[in-house]
């Protein structure tokens, strides 16, 4: 994977925005895995990606269910996040492979399954805390 674009001192009045750069990576590649400690921002970004591709702002992280699926009747985005799996061998008991195909995704937490998405093309947000206010943010594909 190479950088493809770094955002340095990105605060939440910055996250529409780029939410819309986001939006235009699913032109590429249908998954988009994002990184970073808790209190990063991975919701809050989610939940601004949903609410512009899908006009919808109820956006909330599937830490317990796993799997939220989001959709306006033309559109979807499927939210994952892994937080809770052990280990790889859940994701693919769970059947959560089964959406990797032909979705729209957004991956929380996708340490456990970066070998097995190199089948696959997809992009990595790296979110990295400056400050409580501030973040930078990598794009790497």
């Amino acid at each position: 994977m190479q950088l493809i674009e770094n955002f340095e001192n990105i605060t939440i009045t910055d996250l529409p925005q780029l939410a819309e750069n986001i939006i235009r990576l699913f032109d590429n590649r249908n998954i988009i895995c994002l990184q970073g400690e808790i209190g990063a921002g991975k919701t809050t970004l989610t939940k601004q990606i949903v609410k512009k591709f899908i006009g919808n702002d109820k956006a909330i992280s599937p830490t317990f269910s796993i799997l939220n699926i989001y959709t306006n009747g033309k559109e979807s985005i499927f939210h994952l996040d892994l937080y809770r799996l052990n280990d790889k061998k859940e994701f693919f008991d769970l059947g959560l492979y089964e959406y990797l195909a032909d979705n729209k995704i957004l991956i929380e937490w996708p340490e456990l399954i970066l070998d097995y998405l190199e089948n696959y093309d997809f992009y990595l947000v790296k979110f990295s805390i400056i400050s409580e206010t501030q973040r930078n943010i990598e794009i790497w594909g």
